[in-house]
């Protein structure tokens, strides 16, 4: 697995775009990380057995766990099924998964996925998980009204991953870098709820997530919301790092990465499909921001998929 970061959307690594207000992180590569045989010179007290990234997780999960699980789950929702209570998902919040109880949980409703960050731990780490208090007895779930300090933390740990397991010090760090992510997990649950322009640029983003294949007219979308177009740009340029139009764009590259490596269909076709009217358009935009043509990039991917 080779991660990058870089100030660029690049659907081909991993793309890092961060300012104070917010951070947005693009993994275009799910993974799964066993980091327990790893060796601590200087163990933690809490070691980190796996760590596992899902971009659009479609399945639900039925299923005894072993391990103590804490699940990120980033964007999306569905619902989770906890002792006889079924607890409503909305991201972004963090569901848990306790060792020998009987789990049901992922996407539903209006979400058809959800993306999912995943942490795994020993049984034999619950009472010093519950030490610490990262795990309270009757608390499987709990929602993050400000996770921006969760998603800063969150590169930091793809920071470190991208770095190398075999560096000196890695295990050490990622398992720190772990133990601190769910800390902002539950500090970002006591924050206070954001601000109304904060809320509104959230909204309009959600909605321009489900519904990006369409033309946003954003002035009018800031007047729907009670925002003149001036207000509006202030207030995104303040809490997303990209302006509104690129922003759209990178969703459609996103799903056109998808389309390449988990179809059949041609360039042309994907185009079409994304609402491009000249392929060829496409193609210059899309090897403009994934630094590379989209055959490359098809042919790099399914070969490494076999």
């Amino acid at each position: 697995m080779r991660l990058y970061f870089i100030c660029e959307f690049s659907p081909y690594y991993v793309a890092l775009v961060s300012n104070e207000m917010d951070v947005i992180v693009y993994y275009m590569d799910d993974f799964t990380i066993h980091t327990a045989p790893l060796l601590r010179r200087m163990p933690s007290g809490l070691p980190v057995q796996t760590i596992g990234y899902s971009s659009h997780k479609r399945d639900r999960v039925g299923r005894v766990f072993s391990s103590f699980n804490f699940s990120f789950i980033l964007s999306g929702g569905g619902t989770y099924h906890f002792r006889g209570e079924v607890l409503p998902v909305e991201a972004p919040c963090v569901i848990t998964q306790w060792p020998g109880a009987p789990m049901d949980y992922g996407p539903s409703g209006r979400w058809v996925h959800w993306e999912e960050l995943y942490l795994t731990y020993s049984a034999a780490q619950m009472e010093e998980l519950a030490r610490r208090g990262l795990v309270t007895e009757g608390k499987p779930l709990w929602p993050v009204r400000r996770d921006t300090p969760l998603r800063e933390q969150l590169a930091l740990l793809f920071r470190l991953l991208e770095e190398g397991l075999s560096e000196a010090g890695a295990p050490e760090r990622i398992d720190r870098a772990c133990e601190l992510l769910v800390v902002e997990s539950l500090l970002g649950e006591s924050r206070p709820p954001m601000g109304r322009d904060e809320a509104i640029i959230r909204t309009i983003r959600r909605h321009v997530q489900e519904h990006y294949l369409e033309h946003h007219d954003f002035d009018a979308l800031a007047r729907t919301h009670g925002l003149s177009p001036t207000t509006f740009r202030r207030h995104w340029q303040r809490h997303v790092p990209v302006p509104p139009a690129r922003y759209v764009m990178q969703l459609r590259m996103r799903e056109a990465c998808r389309r390449l490596v988990e179809t059949d269909q041609t360039v042309a076709e994907i185009a079409a499909a994304l609402g491009f009217d000249d392929p060829l358009y496409f193609s210059r935009r899309f090897a403009t921001m994934a630094h590379m043509p989209a055959t490359v990039y098809r042919r790099r991917h399914v070969m490494a998929s076999r």
